[in-house]
């Protein structure tokens, strides 16, 4: 079974939501508080591909410092940011849906104002920065399933 994983940061690091879609299980998320190791490895206990957009960088090993949950010593990491990179293919994961015509809802937002959403939230309760937080983390999440397939045809080729 395979998973798509994106976490957003706060500014400090620290992890503030936590999406994963889960092939045959759909999609669930995690913010703040909620966000906790037992939920996350339940969700994933029967994962055996985990798949992220620079993940073995960035989200993997966030989740190990902060939650003691090794993804890569329990599943095969895919990592398209490296298979887009073999393929000699530039740009970040905005830069690939446009290229390849995966739309997105939250079109502007990146990981950077990301975290001064969750401030928003978080300092001023604001629901609307939440809102938004939670829909570009899970377009981050779902939108890696047809960049997966886009990849993996062109390096067929």
């Amino acid at each position: 079974m395979r998973a798509y994983l994106d976490i957003e940061t706060d500014r400090a690091g620290k992890i503030c939501v936590v999406g994963i879609s889960v092939e045959n299980n759909g999609f669930i998320q995690w913010y703040g508080e909620d966000i906790n190791t037992s939920s996350i490895e339940r969700e994933l206990s029967n994962v055996k591909t985990i798949v992220t957009f620079n993940g073995d960088l960035f989200d993997l090993p966030r989740l190990k410092e902060s939650f003691n949950i090794d993804l890569k010593a329990q599943c095969v990491s895919r990592d398209l940011f490296k298979e887009k990179k073999k393929l000699g293919i530039k740009g970040g994961l905005k830069d690939l849906e446009k290229m390849f015509g995966i739309e997105r809802k939250t079109e502007g937002m990146n990981g950077y104002k990301a975290m001064f959403l969750w401030e928003k939230y978080k300092l001023h309760g604001n629901m609307d920065a939440l809102n938004l937080l939670l829909e570009y983390n899970k377009e981050d999440v779902v939108n890696l399933i047809p960049l997966e397939e886009i990849l993996e045809s062109l390096r067929e080729e």
